[in-house]
């Protein structure tokens, strides 16, 4: 006698955000990335075009094509203010634009619910992408389009600012990291990630629980691919 198996079937990326996109009646989905080098008009217009092509590549050979009508990378140039910007001040640009009634109603006219928690589990206002001048000549020097750009935890903050004492505590006396950005911690809220990342796969997997940033971060220089 044969016994019966059921058999599951799991969402893939694309089709998970498109459900999402149905169950909060959300329009745009994808990061904001902040163009942060000046220096080679024409190296940023090949890697806009790299980074467009090979999301919209990957959308089309996934269950979920129509996604791609509510794609949005939302690039920001501004040479004045963000050339060079560090990612201190980055931080505090997007969440004051994150955070704001009238970007939400802007972006997300249909959402019945813009608290923020009901937008906690949406990457596209908690996290964002930096582009600087390493990350752009990694991506448009390579014969693949292949390399990094810098994925940046906009709620990050060192562990200074949230566990009282503990820059004087035993366990910051023996986690001791060359600084970057002039932080010591291991997690220094941002990592660099492949330019692949930059498609629905990733962008699935940063929904949700904020713990899943721990399961991928990397210290830099270490370069993150999935």
């Amino acid at each position: 006698m044969s016994s019966y198996v059921p058999t599951y079937h799991i969402p893939s990326p694309a089709a998970q955000i498109r459900d999402g996109l149905r169950e909060m009646k959300h329009d745009k989905w994808g990061w904001i990335i902040y163009r942060c080098t000046y220096s080679d008009d024409s190296a940023w217009v090949r890697f806009r075009h790299i980074i467009e092509e090979n999301s919209r590549r990957a959308i089309a050979e996934s269950d979920a094509p129509e996604i791609t009508d509510s794609l949005q990378w939302t690039f920001v140039e501004d040479r004045v203010a963000l050339d060079g910007a560090s990612r201190e001040s980055l931080r505090a640009r997007f969440r004051a634009w994150a955070t704001a009634p009238e970007t939400i109603r802007s972006e997300q006219p249909r959402a019945e619910d813009i608290s923020s928690f009901a937008l906690a589990g949406v990457p596209r206002y908690h996290y964002f992408i930096q582009v600087d001048e390493e990350a752009l000549r990694s991506v448009v020097d390579d014969p693949q389009g292949h390399g990094h750009v810098n994925f940046v935890y906009a709620d990050w903050e060192p562990l200074s600012a949230v566990v009282s004492g503990y820059e004087n505590s035993e366990e910051a006396a023996e986690d001791v990291y060359e600084p970057i950005d002039g932080c010591r911690d291991e997690d220094v809220g941002w990592m660099k990630i492949s330019s692949h990342m930059i498609g629905p796969d990733f962008y699935d997997t940063m929904s949700g629980l904020p713990d899943v940033w721990h399961a991928y971060y990397r210290r830099p220089p270490a370069i993150v691919h999935v």
